[in-house]
């Protein structure tokens, strides 16, 4: 394609996006309208806002779906009721056909399905924005999980990044929306979806978990294929397996499989500061044998000594009730260390520690606290560091997971003697 026909194609989509976004934006205006006159509260109005906002990216396409599923994991550049709707966007795209599958294979391998392949499921079993997964068997009669990017994936994500770069650079235009640097969140957004849609870093991430934890026969990651695996394909281990809410089971196995999964977390945050970020129960697999399988391994976030003993730091300051510390810490590793109101961000900081301050560790509910901690931030314009914001949330998402798995779970006092440890 040459250089004229690719402006003309992202001037289309450009021009597709900027029609959607009037058309919504009309249509929450008079349904905003509507609700002013006849006295709805302000959470009507809000949830109104949220649903205008999902429904514009489920129609903007995969590109949007992908990021609007990152952004729901970064409530310190969004509120509330905007991460609740986005939370909810699901990979529900629709499988494509079958004949792009065998294209895509032979393209990357040289050689037909048939010939790569015993058995190949032209049905796949699971389809998402990114690529969809098939089911098939190679000649020696292992059964397999086969991935495959969507074609045209990743022209399509380059040119919707492109127009969401041209609109980013527009809203740092306004001095009130230039603090929360909107073309640097684009651009971290775009690595992100990066990293999902060149299959040979997922290869690697998966290669290196299975090391990680290779002393740890509770957990295993898919085994891969490598003469099967490029940047668009990846052949795998299918491992059978229930989703990890969905297992079962008596009481104590339910409660030994919630305190495997946060100790799983606490290993890649503080043993490895190697974090799968996308780590939600469906991502989680338990095998018949009580191992617990883990899936999707292409976004992740990566910690240094030095961000992780930044972590471990931040939550003892938490156990001790010192909110100057957390404060501190969240502004030292903060891209823009500046705070127009620093006296009264660590004020907020303060009460908030103090709020919780004094509580057994069994009441606190670290997803909310996380949350309520990253409004904190927007609130007062504090640009927290992307990774501590990921790995903040899969925190929050283990707990949640283990806290349905058996509610009588205090995850956070098995946890908290061990950030002191690593702090001192």
């Amino acid at each position: 394609m040459n250089s004229l026909q690719q402006k003309l194609r992202l001037f289309a989509r450009a021009l597709v996006i900027c029609l959607l976004l009037v058309e919504t934006a009309l249509r929450f205006g008079v349904s905003y309208l509507g609700m002013r006159i006849t006295g709805r509260s302000l959470a009507d109005r809000q949830a109104l806002f949220a649903e205008s906002v999902l429904s514009l990216f489920r129609r903007l396409g995969a590109t949007f779906i992908k990021v609007g599923q990152i952004m729901s994991t970064r409530p310190d550049l969004l509120p509330p009721h905007v991460i609740v709707a986005l939370s909810r966007l699901q990979d529900d795209v629709g499988p494509f056909p079958y004949s792009q599958v065998e294209r895509t294979i032979h393209e990357d391998f040289g050689q037909p399905v048939s010939t790569l392949f015993r058995e190949f499921s032209p049905v796949p079993i699971a389809s998402a924005s990114v690529a969809q997964v098939h089911r098939a068997r190679l000649a020696d009669g292992q059964v397999v999980a086969v991935k495959v990017r969507r074609p045209d994936i990743e022209e399509l994500c380059a040119f919707d990044l492109s127009v969401m770069s041209f609109y980013a650079r527009l809203l740092e235009l306004l001095p009130s929306l230039r603090t929360l640097a909107p073309l640097e969140s684009v651009e971290q957004f775009g690595r992100a979806i990066a990293m999902q849609l060149d299959f040979t870093i997922e290869a690697e991430n998966n290669r290196r978990f299975t090391r990680n934890f290779a002393a740890e026969p509770q957990v295993i990651v898919p085994k891969l294929f490598d003469p099967l695996c490029s940047r668009r394909v990846l052949t795998m281990d299918f491992i059978e397996g229930k989703k990890i809410l969905d297992t079962g089971g008596s009481q104590p196995e339910r409660r030994a499989l919630g305190e495997l999964g946060f100790r799983i977390m606490l290993k890649m945050i503080f043993a490895d500061g190697f974090v799968h970020a996308d780590l939600h129960p469906g991502n989680l697999l338990v095998t018949q044998d009580g191992q617990v399988a883990l899936l999707d391994l292409g976004l992740v976030a990566e910690m240094d000594d030095t961000h992780r003993l930044a972590f471990a730091r931040y939550f003892a300051a938490w156990a001790r009730g010192d909110g100057h510390t957390m404060a501190e810490i969240m502004v030292t590793h903060s891209p823009s260390p500046y705070v127009r109101d620093r006296a009264g961000f660590e004020q907020a900081i303060q009460g908030f520690v103090d709020r919780l301050h004094g509580k057994r560790l069994g009441e606190v509910e670290v997803a909310k606290v996380v949350y309520e901690m990253l409004q904190i931030l927007r609130r007062y314009r504090v640009r927290v560091n992307a990774t501590f914001t990921m790995v903040n949330i899969a925190i929050a998402v283990t707990e949640g997971i283990g806290k349905q798995l058996d509610p009588s779970l205090d995850l956070m006092n098995e946890a908290m003697p061990f950030f002191l440890a690593l702090s001192l």
